[in-house]
């Protein structure tokens, strides 16, 4: 027997895409459903990179439907302080904080009934010992060889070589910066 089911569909506000699949629903002896829908969803958001690389960065994405009011579809939150991040899996560069939840119920001048939302914070820190390595450390030595340069008496050959030393170090870092991304919050 074949049941056919017209489900709300629930999109990430920003997303310019729908993620989900088909997907079974368990019916019960009872009539209930369970409808467990797998999805992946793409959000955009604004990296701040003032504290670069030692920075906390916070994307929002919300949830909600686009066809159906709050007295149609009632979108729960569990628990506020977010979902179960144990699954998650380790990146290269940045380390999962957490993901806090808050469900918001917005009336609009238009319409008697509530639209319910949630938004969850994704909230991840930068991984920073390849960028200390390779970005601050040699910043630091390049810099202390310049003020040692000034301690060097003006006769020497020595600060000849110095300086070309410097300037040889300071064009082949210059590359390396160029993955530092340039936007920022305004």
């Amino acid at each position: 027997m074949e049941l056919l089911f017209d489900w709300p569909q629930v999109f990430v506000a920003d997303e310019g895409f729908d993620g989900t699949y088909p997907t079974n629903v368990v019916v019960k002896n009872n009539g209930t459903c369970l409808y467990v829908p797998p999805g992946i969803f793409k959000s955009t958001c604004k990296i701040d990179i003032t504290w670069f690389p030692f920075d906390d960065q916070r994307c929002e994405m919300k949830f909600g439907s686009w066809t159906y009011d709050g007295f149609q579809l009632d979108l729960q939150l569990q628990d506020e302080s977010g979902g179960d991040i144990s699954s998650f899996i380790t990146n290269g560069e940045w380390d999962l904080l957490g993901v806090p939840g808050k469900r918001n119920e917005i009336y609009y001048n238009c319409c008697p009934e509530p639209y319910i939302d949630i938004t969850f914070v994704v909230i991840i820190r930068r991984r920073t010992l390849y960028y200390f390595f390779n970005l601050i450390v040699p910043c630091v030595l390049i810099a202390s060889m310049a003020v040692l340069g000034f301690t060097l008496p003006p006769d020497s050959g020595e600060k000849l070589s110095l300086g070309k030393f410097q300037l040889d170090a300071k064009l082949r870092l210059f590359p390396s910066q160029q993955f530092v991304n340039s936007s920022s919050r305004d």
